[in-house]
């Protein structure tokens, strides 16, 4: 329960990340989450899919886009969300517990959120 727990808190700051960036943007975050979910799924050992290795210290995905995530670069935030939204969203997909099932709930809504405002947008740009 204490993965969860941390989880719940990082999902907290990546979704209030998410939704200040400009509406711009949102549309771009959206297909990078998609990919990304792509690529986990593919990944031959999804839990290790975003893994960095440096002087002997490995650190997860989850970590590094959640670091990304806070970036003040709005390219790198977009990425670090992505990733740390396909990593949960993977995670917590099968999970049995309350609070995991909850989690991975907020992360479907939040993706809804952004693909419904990405559709509404016509190809002229002009919100619909």
């Amino acid at each position: 329960m204490g993965r969860t727990a941390r989880l719940r808190r990082q999902f907290s700051e990546i979704e209030h990340r998410s939704m200040e960036l400009p509406r711009s943007y949102r549309e771009q975050l959206a297909e990078l989450i998609g990919r990304e979910c792509d690529n986990v799924a593919a990944a031959p050992d999804p839990a290790l899919y975003g893994t960095q290795t440096a002087n002997d210290a490995a650190t997860s995905g989850v970590d590094v886009g959640f670091d990304r995530a806070r970036s003040d670069n709005v390219q790198v935030r977009m990425r670090g969300i992505a990733l740390w939204m396909a990593l949960v969203f993977h995670e917590t997909r099968g999970d049995e517990t309350p609070e995991g099932q909850d989690l991975h709930r907020s992360i479907l809504r939040v993706m809804r959120e952004l693909r419904v405002f990405s559709s509404r947008i016509d190809s002229t740009g002009n919100q619909a």
